[in-house]
């Protein structure tokens, strides 16, 4: 699929098939997509574990299902793809290896002003590094734990963007949930068996869709001159018409919702799986 079309596709899906399994090898595939997003610094802080839900034993469901409040999507996915932050991944120390892993590969140029011994100096003591190079002191030097949880959370959300057009170049429905309540962490936590460092992020539902992959069209988003700016904010970038005919041919820009028939299709739905009635 176009890259622009699958962007254009992409749909929270709440309905699924629960009756048909998903084949293993696009789980691998969105897998294998999500590993290589982009992750500045290269510290890879996300982890996941797969949860193929007809696997599981009643009390293992049950506790991951109330975590989230039985949300009707959750029960129906076949599979669950738990997201983790892994705040033991962003360490000076691991910064500083990639740091030395780029420089030895050449993705850092030394002609480009990218120097170990500087970095190793603002990492590690705080030295002001010289022009060219990020400012590591002010950034990896002794590390906050609440820049730890940004940097670890923010880079987990990106692979997590990936994973989810990766599912939908799959041809299958996928959606974001939030995993878990605050009191339910623990729990959760244990039934997955994950380190104490592992930060919940998201849980991604993946499976057939059962609604129309179209989900009712895309859900209006502001509009583009308030959303991005040229040189200083207040100077909206323009926004040229033959580009918004371009992406609309090519399938990123869609029908707007709500699409005619969408409230019979969540009738239908609802009768289908005994929702709702009486």
């Amino acid at each position: 699929m176009d890259f622009m079309r699958v962007v254009g596709s992409r749909r929270c899906i709440r309905w699924f098939r629960p009756w048909q399994p998903v084949d293993p090898a696009s789980v691998q595939r969105i897998l294998e997509a999500a590993r290589l997003s982009a992750s500045p610094g290269n510290l890879q802080p996300w982890r996941a574990v797969v949860v193929v839900a007809a696997d599981l034993e009643e009390e293992r469901r049950e506790v991951l299902l109330a975590a989230a409040n039985h949300q009707r999507a959750h029960e129906q996915a076949p599979i669950w793809i738990y997201w983790f932050a892994d705040l033991a991944a962003v360490t000076p120390n691991a910064f500083l290896e990639q740091f030395a892993i780029g420089i030895r590969f050449h993705v850092l140029s030394r002609e480009g002003g990218w120097d170990l011994e500087a970095a190793r100096a603002a990492i590690l003591e705080g030295v002001p590094p010289p022009a060219g190079m990020p400012p590591l002191d002010g950034t990896m030097h002794n590390l906050a734990p609440w820049k730890v949880a940004i940097l670890a959370v923010q880079e987990t959300n990106a692979a997590c963007a990936v994973a989810s057009l990766a599912a939908v170049d799959e041809g299958l429905g996928t959606c974001l949930h939030i995993p878990t309540t605050l009191a339910a962490t623990s729990p959760l936590m244990s039934a997955l068996g994950v380190p104490q460092s592992f930060v919940p992020v998201w849980v991604q539902l993946v499976g057939h869709a059962a609604e129309d992959p179209a989900a009712g069209g895309q859900r209006p988003r502001r509009p583009f001159e308030d959303l991005f700016a040229l040189g200083r904010w207040g100077k909206p970038f323009p926004r040229r018409g033959e580009v918004v005919e371009d992406l609309t041919a090519r399938g990123l820009l869609q029908p707007q919702a709500p699409l005619p028939g969408r409230e019979e299709e969540m009738a239908a739905l609802a009768r289908m799986f005994e929702l709702g009635q009486g």
